[in-house]
């Protein structure tokens, strides 16, 4: 069995209307930075979590 591999995510959310967008980790992210304009409502949205994806083994 080989190694398993797993992709970082963050989770944005908007803390008003609770629109969330699901993104790459990038270095220097934190939970709670602030991040782009909401789409829907324009309030700052805030990494609300980073977390490991296990990814599928290619056969």
């Amino acid at each position: 069995m080989g190694k398993e591999e797993y992709e970082t995510k963050t989770l944005i959310k908007c803390p008003k209307c609770n629109h969330g967008e699901e993104r790459s980790f990038q270095v220097g992210d934190y939970v709670l930075k602030p991040e782009k304009k909401c789409p829907k409502c324009g309030e700052t949205m805030r990494i609300h979590r980073i977390y490991a994806v296990k990814i599928a083994p290619q056969k």
